[in-house]
Order: C-alpha cells, then sequence, then structure tokens
C-alpha cells in the first residue's frame, strides 16, 4: 500500500516506466517532487483529533427519547455536523497534499468512522437489532452444549461463526459478549480497511484513486450488516479473498494463444481496458504461492461454514476475474461451486429438506425476486418511507457515478473493467432467489467495494499527484451529501432498530418468571431476547415486523390459541410499537388497543411492567379457563 507509484502505474497499465515518463503521469527524471512540511500531516492529524471529540461529544448529548420515525437525522446536533464536516475536509486536504502519508489517511479514515457508525453505541449503549442478540444466545447455547442442533433452525446448519464466538468466550472467559455485540459496527468497519484498501489498490491507478474509493465505500455503506452477525465476518473472509487473489494471482488461467476463443477474449479484454497487463502482475515465490492458495481455500471454507448466500456471491465474482485475465487458478472458481453446494447438501442436509421449496421455489423468479422485495420495502409510515426513496436515491446516485467512471476509464485507457465486472457479476443472483425479500440490499453491499472504485474515475485526476481545489470542493460537497443521507439510510429505522435498557430488563424478568419450557410470545416480531436460553423456551411471535397489505387487527384470541392448554407468556415492548407503525406490520394505534383490550380478559395477569413494557401470563385451557 506504500509502494512507489510509477511502479504501480507501470504494472497496473503494462507499460514501461520509460513509456509512463513520457506519457506524463509522472514527473520526469532528475525531478524531486515537492515535499509537505511535517506540520501539514500533524495538523490535519490533529483536526481529525478534534473531529472525533466533537463527534463524540454531539452524539452522546442525543436523548435517544427523541428520536422519531425518520431516525437519527432529526435529533443530531449541529457540533455533530460540524465535526463530520471537519472529518470530511481534513482527509480531502490530506489527499492534496503533494505526497500521500498513510498512517494519516488511515487515522482519518478510522475517525470518520466512528463519527458516522459509532452512532449505536454511543447513543443507546445495547447492541442494534434483535437478531444481535439472537446471535449472542445461539453462541451461547453451543459454547455451553458443545453440540449441534440442525433440527433446531437453520443458523446451526451454518455454525462456523457462531462456533468462533464460543471460542473466544472460552478461551477469554467473558460469558458475556454483549459489549462485543455493542461495538461490533465500529469494530467490523475497523477489520474492513486493511483489505478494503488492499482491494482498491489492485483496482484503480494509484493510490489517490484507492484511499478516496475506501473513504467512498464507508460514507455509502448503509446496509447495516456491520453488527454482530455471520454476514459481516461473511463479508470481511470475502473482501480479503478478492484482495488476496488481485494481490497475488492475478493473470490469466490459460494460454492466451491456444485457441480462437481464448485468443478472442483476450483480445476483447485488451480492447476494452488496454490498462491490463497482459501477463498479469508478478506473483509471490512458488513457496509463498502455495502457502496463499491454502489461505484462499480456507477462507472459502470459512465462508461457506458461515453464511448462507456470501459463498454464492463469490461464485460470480471469481468466475469474473477468471472471464478478464485476473485470476490464474482456474480450480479456484470450481472450488467455490463445490464447497457451498456440498455443504448444503451434505452439512446441511437437515435445513435442506425442512425448506426446499424456500430455496428453490422462486428460481429464476427474476421480477419477483428483484421487485417484489423492492415493493415489500416501499411501504408503512410515511416517515419508513422516506427512508427507502432516500436509500434507492443514494444508490442511484452512486450507481451512475460508477457508470459514468467505467465510461471515462475505457476513455482514458484508465483501469475499469475488473472493477465493472465485479461490480456486475453479483447481479447474476436475482434469479436464485430473494434471499428473504433482503437479496438487493445484499447485491448492493457485495458490489460497493467495487463501485466505489468506478465511482472515483469521474471525480478525479488520472495523474497521481495532489487533488487541486476544485476536484477537492466537489468531492467535498458529493461527500457531504453522501454522509448525510447514509445518516437517513442507516440509522432511518432506529426508533425499532435500538433498545432500551428497559426492555432488556424486561426480558430478563420474563426469564425469571417463566418456567423453562414455556411458550413465550411477541406480539411484533422485534425483541430484544434469545440471549440466552435459546432453546429453552418456545418462541413465537403474533405478526411478523413487515408490511402486511390490509393487516387485520391482532386479537386476544390468537395469543390464546398459542396458549393452548399449557399456557404461555406474552411480552409487548415499545420497539415492538414503534416496528409495527414503521413497517405497516398492524393497522395504526392496533397494538396499544390489543394491550389494553387484552389485560382485561379473563386469565391475562400483568406480572411485570416498566416504562417500556410489559408481560403477561395467560392461563392456558388446561388450567380450568
Amino acid at each position: 500500500m506504500t509502494h512507489d507509484p510509477t511502479s504501480t502505474v507501470a504494472v497496473m497499465t503494462g507499460r514501461s516506466p520509460k513509456d509512463t515518463l513520457r506519457s506524463g503521469t509522472e514527473p520526469p527524471a532528475g525531478h524531486k517532487p515537492r515535499v509537505a512540511p511535517g506540520w501539514q500531516a500533524v495538523l490535519l492529524a490533529a483536526l481529525a483529533a478534534v473531529a472525533l471529540t466533537l463527534g463524540t461529544w454531539g452524539l452522546l448529548s442525543v436523548d435517544p427519547r427523541r428520536i422519531g420515525g425518520a431516525g437519527l437525522i432529526g435529533v443530531l446536533p449541529p457540533i455533530y455536523f460540524f465535526a463530520l464536516a471537519l472529518s470530511l475536509g481534513g482527509f480531502l486536504a490530506s489527499l492534496s497534499l503533494p505526497r500521500i502519508y498513510p498512517a494519516l489517511q488511515t487515522w482519518q479514515i478510522l475517525v470518520t468512522v466512528f463519527i458516522l457508525h459509532g452512532a449505536d453505541p454511543l447513543i443507546h449503549g445495547l447492541p442494534r437489532l434483535e437478531a444481535s442478540y439472537r446471535h449472542l444466545g445461539i453462541a451461547d447455547t453451543i459454547s455451553q452444549s458443545g453440540q449441534l442442533n440442525p433440527a433446531l433452525d437453520a443458523y446451526f446448519n451454518w455454525p462456523g461463526f457462531f462456533d468462533l464466538l464460543g471460542m473466544l468466550s472460552g478461551s477469554t472467559g467473558a460469558k458475556d459478549l454483549a459489549g462485543l455485540a455493542t461495538w461490533a459496527p465500529v469494530g467490523i468497519n475497523v477489520l474492513l480497511l486493511a483489505p478494503l484498501l488492499a482491494l482498491a489498490a489492485r483496482l484503480t491507478a494509484h493510490r489517490r484513486h484507492a484511499w478516496t474509493a475506501v473513504w467512498l465505500f464507508y460514507l455509502t455503506s448503509w446496509v447495516g450488516q456491520d453488527y454482530l452477525a455471520p454476514q459481516a465476518y461473511a463479508f470481511i473472509l470475502l473482501v480479503t479473498l478478492l484482495a488476496c487473489i488481485l494481490s497475488s494471482f492475478t493473470g490469466w488461467a490459460w494460454r492466451t494463444d491456444q485457441n480462437r476463443l481464448t485468443t478472442a477474449l483476450a483480445r476483447i479484454v485488451r480492447k476494452l481496458d488496454p490498462s491490463m497487463p497482459p501477463h498479469g502482475l508478478p506473483g509471490p515465490p512458488r513457496a509463498e504461492s502455495a502457502v496463499l492458495v491454502v489461505v484462499c481455500a480456507v477462507l472459502l471454507l470459512a465462508m461457506t461454514a458461515s453464511h448462507q448466500l456470501t459463498p454464492f456471491a463469490a461464485i460470480p465474482i471469481l468466475a469474473a476475474f477468471l472471464l478478464t485475465g485476473r485470476l490464474r487458478l482456474r480450480f479456484l472458481p470450481v472450488l467455490a461451486v463445490m464447497l457451498p453446494v456440498g455443504w448444503l447438501v451434505f452439512a446441511a442436509s437437515t435445513y435442506l429438506q425442512g425448506h426446499y421449496e424456500q430455496l428453490f421455489g422462486s428460481f429464476g423468479n427474476i421480477g419477483a425476486n428483484a421487485f417484489g422485495s423492492l415493493g415489500s420495502r416501499v411501504s408503512g409510515s410515511d416517515s419508513h418511507q422516506f427512508v427507502v426513496y432516500t436509500r434507492l436515491a443514494e444508490v442511484g446516485v452512486l450507481w451512475l457515478l460508477a457508470a459514468a467512471g467505467a465510461v471515462l476509464g475505457r476513455r482514458r485507457g484508465a483501469p475499469w473493467l475488473t472493477a465493472a465486472a465485479g461490480a456486475v457479476a453479483v447481479v447474476v443472483l436475482i434469479p436464485v432467489q430473494p434471499y428473504g425479500g433482503e437479496l438487493l440490499l445484499r447485491i448492493y453491499l457485495f458490489s460497493l467495494p467495487f463501485t466505489v472504485c468506478l465511482a472515483v474515475l469521474p471525480l478525479m485526476s488520472d495523474k497521481p499527484g495532489s487533488l487541486g481545489l476544485p476536484r477537492t470542493v466537489a468531492l467535498f460537497v458529493l461527500g457531504a451529501v453522501l454522509s448525510t443521507t447514509t445518516i437517513v439510510t442507516r440509522y432511518g429505522n432506529d426508533i425499532m432498530e435500538s433498545f432500551t435498557t428497559d426492555e432488556v430488563a424486561l426480558v430478563n424478568r420474563l426469564y425469571d418468571l417463566a418456567p423453562p419450557g414455556s411458550k413465550l410470545i411477541e406480539a411484533v416480531h422485534n425483541t430484544p431476547w434469545k440471549f440466552e436460553h435459546y432453546a429453552g423456551y418456545d418462541y413465537r411471535a403474533l405478526v411478523p415486523a413487515e408490511f402486511r397489505p390490509g393487516a387485520s387487527p391482532l386479537t386476544c384470541d390468537a395469543a390464546n390459541q398459542i396458549a393452548g392448554r399449557t399456557g404461555a407468556y406474552l411480552i409487548v415492548t415499545v420497539s415492538q410499537l414503534h416496528a409495527a407503525e414503521l413497517r405497516g406490520s398492524t393497522p395504526a394505534g392496533d397494538l396499544r388497543n390489543f394491550v389494553s383490550t387484552c389485560s382485561a380478559n379473563p386469565g391475562w395477569t400483568r406480572i411485570a411492567e416498566n416504562d417500556d413494557g410489559v408481560v403477561f401470563h395467560i392461563q392456558g385451557a388446561g388450567n380450568g379457563h
């Protein structure tokens, strides 16, 4: 990442250093570039520290109770936006210096990551998303029992990530990983920085492009899959794998003069992107290559054992690398196919048998898989729809920039084809299945490391020198817009994705009161529970936290039917209420009516209550009711 830019451009373009000098992309021989005084770097580092301090102060001053349907954007103080502007301006100022300071750029990006992606732990101090609590419970169950129960649910068929959490807990003696889950969004983004930068360095012409691409990634990474989850872990593995391939194994997997097909393919690639090195980049020594091959295989296996979707996303990306002369290990795409398919058939056979229709029932239905999931999200309250439309707008802007970057890269002879191939390759997942309505979100995330490398091309010069004032201003305006919209798109659902200490305390009280094996019911599927006793209770939900067209009101009979003869415990929390209102799970105001009506029912007893929820015990018919 700190190599000499002259050699980088020469290798990436396939031209000799002499030709590179003639092209004007580097200063002539004997010319000594002006070196920025050290005090400028120190000043910019101090500016980032000021931004970090002010941003943290601004986030800590937010009252979570004031957060509304549009999320954090409505309650953040002006000092927060000033801090964000300082971090953006400082980073661009550092790129405008005649010399790159990797340590400085790293520090500045980390500050931006903390300000932009550390809002939840600073404001709420608890893990975000109910899935975080569930994942803690799965890891605890596996760690305590030492066994897997594939029949329990899908997670136990892909246990790699949870085994890792269990090992972490056992080796450190930390039985409560709630703190790790709370700070996971920051930690995961920090872990992504090195592989992202390594990948961007191989997809762009020089280091300023690479640093700016990584900066754009963090400004537009709003999907929110960076919580304590298998998909976050698998995404880190995927980016690391791709960076390793492009750093060590780039080149054609076959002789380009072998037959007409390979000759024509190489000619097309060379014509589309003249900067592609015809024989690839020089690889490491044979012994190191053998080690790295094993590392790539292990990364694929770790992804396969941890997540259902990410290994299948790796397949088209690796195929795109292979067909564009950026992967000389022809067996790797084959291995990428064999591992997840073999895992599904053998290791996850219990899940496959019970969910065959769910997995393959929509295969080939492009419209339903893509637009069906999109249509289900453009729904709910006005605030929620505003967030969704803002997401669409942000994606549209980024993809327009990427498309323009591909066109300009083609005209300028700058590297673009590999990034474009990687960004487009994951679209082939659409005909497979909707992945619970989240497929388009995942496709955006998988393509983002490639998209940002294209998006920088219209914004920056091909020359590796400093940005210049006009481009610096343009990038600052774009960064300010994207970071502000990301506050909306990432934290627009904060009112339902974050929880309070009272809600967690109410769940703990429920566990104290309900005997093991009891039926535990949540009115709407959005409760911070299952962090313990994951397999010890029968968990149910009356309605999911998603849009239900023409949703009918909740009734006491629905809970009574679940309670049956043995009885049950029902929990209703403020986060369930927010989820129902934002997503349109129930009619407006219905959850409050449900609580007030059912609390007067015979056999319904309030056994625990605080400001953010209530727990009922529902006596079963076997008890005389």
